[in-house]
């Protein structure tokens, strides 16, 4: 399935849009970003509400806030991440 961010979104009326991927129909507030299914660092699904308010917070999930995020602050800002192999 196509990234549904990255899909051209038609205006229904001034609070909603839709976009079609694949004959199927996906409705939402206007200008709202979808949060991904999986950690963007770790490539885990998110599968806690805790991932998801950590993603929305630091864009990872709550693992990997936890174990490199958070001690490793200042790198992470400069643009480090760790090299996760699974």
């Amino acid at each position: 399935m196509s990234n549904i961010d990255s899909v051209k979104w038609h205006k229904i009326d001034k609070h909603l849009e839709e976009a079609y991927i694949d004959g199927i129909r996906f409705v939402r507030p206007v200008n709202q970003l979808s949060i991904p299914l999986s950690c963007p660092s770790c490539n885990s699904l998110f599968y806690t509400v805790e991932d998801i308010e950590m993603y929305k917070k630091e864009k990872v999930c709550e693992e990997c806030y936890l174990r490199y995020y958070y001690i490793n602050k200042e790198k992470w800002k400069k643009g480090w991440r760790p090299n996760i192999i699974k």
